[in-house]
């Protein structure tokens, strides 16, 4: 039985670009690993929002590298379409030399909040003076910092960079840094939930999870056990998945089929995540 709920449903996790921003070789390269995400259009994201109800939401931009060029202007333009409802959170590829003048530009001048940013996708180490300089600019000006860790489609990926595990380095160095692990760092759960029971300041979410319905039951257990689940927080990753068929899988997810039985996940965990992380649990 599902519960009632008194809080906001918040997709922590949205894209949105145009289709000038992706290029049709990295558009073939995602169709080709069968990854879903080519028409996270704005029409298609107005819908999407419009469908679940939803009542607020973080527009990320794309780890930015060769063929996933969004700007971070139409990032801030679009957001600013939804004043009180939305925020932006930019990105800048830390091997680029302007890097660092970009992510200062996208928060004082755009209003964006925060930096997405990736090792496996955009090729860096995290340990890396260009990257760390990025770190400083976020704690300097109270930012929100996400990581694209774990797994990538891509062949061009480093997966040598991305055992989230690598982050707390930069968790201990700036405790008071606000650190999202995107994707609960699949398939790097266990670490990921490492990560956060002794850095109080590293939260996770589950986009793009949903359809891997094993690993994100497993996930939760783990979580549950180990006490972080007060910072999972629930994201589509659209356009992978509308935010209605997020939620609708999250809510189905102790429904295995006759004759399956596993613990359940708590409805009332399930509830909580979905409508009780504003954005103020951020900072925001």
């Amino acid at each position: 039985m599902e519960l009632s709920h008194p809080g906001t449903l918040i997709d922590w996790h949205m894209h949105c670009w145009l289709p000038e921003h992706r290029e049709e070789q990295a558009r073939a390269v995602m169709k080709a690993h069968g990854v879903r995400g080519g028409d996270g259009f704005p029409e298609n994201h107005k819908r999407a929002i419009e469908e679940a109800g939803v009542g607020k939401f973080v527009v990320i931009n794309s780890p930015r590298r060769p063929g996933h060029i969004v700007p971070n202007d139409f990032i801030a333009e679009y957001v600013s379409q939804y004043p009180g409802r939305a925020i932006g959170l930019a990105s800048v590829n830390p091997n680029d030399s302007d890097a660092a003048q970009d992510f200062k530009r996208s928060i004082k001048d755009l209003n964006l909040k925060g930096l997405k940013l990736s090792p496996v996708y955009q090729g860096f180490d995290p340990w890396d003076k260009k990257a760390w300089k990025l770190y400083e600019i976020a704690n300097e000006y109270n930012s929100v910092l996400m990581f694209h860790m774990g797994g990538a489609y891509d062949p061009n990926g480093t997966l040598e960079w991305g055992n989230p595990l690598l982050l707390d380095k930069i968790g201990r160095a700036f405790p008071n840094l606000r650190i999202i692990v995107a994707h609960f760092g699949q398939p790097m759960m266990q670490e990921t939930i490492m990560l956060m029971r002794k850095n109080k300041n590293v939260f996770t979410d589950l986009s793009a999870r949903f359809h891997r319905k094993w690993q994100l039951y497993n996930g939760l257990m783990i979580g549950i056990e180990y006490g972080i689940t007060d910072r999972i927080l629930f994201g589509s990753d659209f356009p992978v998945a509308t935010t209605k068929e997020a939620v609708d899988a999250f809510k189905n997810i102790n429904n295995w089929g006759d004759g399956i039985k596993l613990p359940p996940i708590p409805q009332e965990l399930i509830n909580d995540i979905l409508y009780n992380r504003p954005f103020e649990l951020l900072g925001l």
